[in-house]
């Protein structure tokens, strides 16, 4: 599934192409990722893109003189967005499924966009568990109020990172990957976070010093904040709206080097499962 690293580049290549466009027609391919809205083709036809806003991996968008109307748009597991341009050139965000899906549209197609520029916008997704739907102000502030701070920010709230730790006899791993208690940490950027501040993963999250969560909040935002210059990582075939793989794979020090030395300490990095996913860690450095 794309982190936030990945969903936050998609987002601003989207923002670059996007912003002032017109949407001259719309398709919908399948009825399940516009939430079976069968107004949707009509009401977002015409509309004036005017600004991508993301929390967590939810983007939001909003358009030009219709302050109550947005979209939410959520990659999920193999959700994406392709660009073609009138030259034929085809740029994208998501996951890259294989080398034909760049012909569109194609049978993973579920949402298409033209706009007045004369390029196209599609919504890919093979499991069809993504959607783009339509959402008015109210809606939107309930989505919003579901997820936790962003450890990217520089306004996040280290006292309040303190204190949920201590309400929480859940390994640090859960905790981290709650969004209701801090948002856009997944499964590789908590397992980097977690050796970068040499914690266990399966270290009850109460048991956390303010010492360490300070270095763990630290560290959680400086990866993400690195991960999303680079364009997030590659190792499913993530490929940003440029169409270049992003490259922070090259910059991992425990996810998926179970088996091969710590670059720390030496020990062996193992994988076990935590908070019902593959974790990596270094039982030399992680105690």
């Amino acid at each position: 599934m794309p982190e936030l690293p990945e969903v936050e580049t998609v987002r601003l290549q989207l923002l670059h192409r996007l912003k002032g466009r017109t949407v001259t027609a719309v398709t919908v391919h399948h009825p399940k990722s516009v939430d079976h809205n069968a107004e949707f083709s009509a009401l977002v036809t015409g509309k004036v893109i005017d600004h991508i806003d993301r929390i967590g991996k939810l983007m939001i968008f909003s358009f030009a003189d219709t302050p109550d109307f947005f979209l939410l748009a959520h990659l999920k597991m193999t959700g994406q967005f392709l660009f073609l341009d009138p030259a034929g050139n085809v740029g994208g965000g998501g996951h890259s499924l294989s080398p034909t899906d760049t012909h569109l549209p194609n049978r993973h197609t579920r949402i298409s966009f033209t706009l007045d520029n004369g390029m196209q916008l599609f919504f890919n997704d093979m499991r069809l568990f993504g959607y783009v739907k339509i959402a008015d102000t109210a809606e939107v502030e309930a989505a919003r109020s579901k997820f936790g701070p962003e450890p990217i920010r520089d306004d996040f709230d280290i006292d309040y990172f303190i204190k949920g730790l201590k309400c929480r006899k859940t390994p640090i791993k859960a905790a981290l990957l709650d969004q209701s208690f801090v948002a856009g940490l997944g499964n590789i950027y908590v397992d980097e976070a977690l050796f970068t501040a040499k914690v266990c993963p399966t270290r009850r999250a109460d048991k956390v010093t303010r010492a360490e969560a300070i270095l763990l909040a630290k560290a959680a935002g400086d990866i993400m904040n690195k991960s999303i210059k680079v364009g997030g990582t590659t190792f499913q075939h993530f490929v940003d709206t440029g169409g270049d793989n992003g490259n922070y794979t090259d910059y991992l020090q425990v996810f998926g080097k179970q088996g091969t030395p710590c670059p720390r300490c030496g020990t062996t990095i193992k994988k076990i499962r935590c908070a019902g996913r593959g974790t990596h860690f270094c039982p030399g450095c992680q105690k």
